[in-house]
């Protein structure tokens, strides 16, 4: 009898091994290897993730998953290389300073760790400066496929080292700290980028200028708009408003056309300082768009957002004293500011139309 019992027993796990998916097979107690260095401006992330984990992953339903011959295997990697790029970059954030690291899968190939198959990924991400914090928060396989996954990770930036164990319970590694100096230098000068690097903002500002009579109104609507920005720009950056990304960009573009159609038709100045408030708040969401992915906490984060904003208020004052001397001797000639403001008015509906429905 008991004889039966095991031999039923061997027969259903006998079964069982035969009709078990194969994420039964390789779901478990997988590791990676890291290897993150920093030359020449690229931090260079070197991964080594178990292969049949990722196919599992990138092509669930792929009949070869568990063939392991070589030109399967290149196959996958060759065929599949921007949808492993895009999991693994939305899975593994790099911070630097503070702020997010764009990257790039620059390589993928198959290589071999321990006699077991594995996925070699380098991943590159461009930086400005040699960083003084580097946080890297980690997620592949997790919450995916397999919580037992573990990472070993050797760190290498600016004679910095560290040698951290990612696990589920623990999946984020902090190297160096971020000094207020640095922290003020990197964000005044940040916000300054971004003002001059936002086409949208300028001509926004232009068209506030035009449309402005006086150096008092010019005051008047660079203030209530310094003042809009900054109050939607402190609370998205504490997550207190957000709005949809889509429908800010869309809106400040309309806010461009609607300032520079005012000027071209000469209404009523009057309301130009309602108008650089009431726009000032939505353009306050763009400015905190590069600050919504910010890794800081306390005072580091009270002073980047300070000095960040400074930044923006630089830029514009440089913008404004740069820009109204020429708007005023433009004016003594008449025909180019109805040009300048038609183009202002072409260009905030082209990015109108593209932004809102493409």
């Amino acid at each position: 009898m008991v004889k039966k019992w095991v031999m039923l027993i061997v027969a259903l796990f006998a079964i069982f091994g035969f009709i078990a998916p194969v994420t039964y097979a390789h779901s478990m107690d997988s590791e990676a290897y890291s290897d993150i260095s920093e030359k020449d401006g690229v931090i260079k992330y070197v991964l080594r993730i178990n292969m049949d984990q990722l196919r599992i992953i990138i092509t669930p339903t792929d009949p070869e998953i568990s063939n392991h011959a070589p030109d399967v295997i290149n196959q996958f990697l060759r065929n599949s290389k921007t949808e492993v790029g895009s999991y693994l970059l939305s899975k593994i954030k790099l911070h630097v300073d503070g702020l997010p690291l764009e990257g790039n899968l620059t390589s993928l190939q198959a290589t071999e760790v321990n006699n077991k198959l594995y996925a070699k990924a380098v991943l590159e991400y461009p930086v400005k400066q040699e960083p003084e914090q580097f946080i890297l928060s980690y997620n592949p396989f997790f919450d995916d496929l397999d919580q037992w996954h573990t990472n070993y990770v050797t760190l290498d930036l600016g004679g910095k080292k560290q040698n951290p164990v990612l696990t589920y319970d623990s999946r984020e590694v902090q190297l160096g700290e971020l000094s207020f100096a640095h922290t003020v230098k990197q964000f005044l000068w940040l916000g300054m980028e971004h003002l001059f690097t936002g086409y949208d903002h300028i001509l926004f500002i232009i068209a506030l200028l035009i449309g402005a009579t006086s150096i008092k109104q010019i005051l008047k609507v660079v203030t209530a708009f310094t003042a809009a920005h900054t109050t939607t720009l402190i609370l998205t950056s504490l997550h207190i408003v957000t709005l949809p990304g889509r429908f800010v960009e869309s809106a400040i573009a309309l806010s461009i056309a609607y300032v520079a159609i005012n000027n071209l038709l000469k209404l009523n100045t009057k309301h130009n300082t309602w108008l650089a408030f009431g726009f000032g708040l939505i353009h306050g969401f763009g400015f905190a768009d590069i600050l919504s992915e910010m890794r800081m906490d306390g005072v580091q984060f009270a002073s980047s957002l300070l000095t960040f904003n400074l930044g923006i208020e630089i830029g514009q004052v440089i913008i404004v004293l740069f820009m109204y001397p020429v708007i005023q001797l433009l004016r003594r000639i008449k025909w180019p500011i109805p040009a300048i403001s038609a183009a202002i008015t072409l260009f905030g509906m082209v990015w109108y139309i593209e932004r809102a429905f493409f």
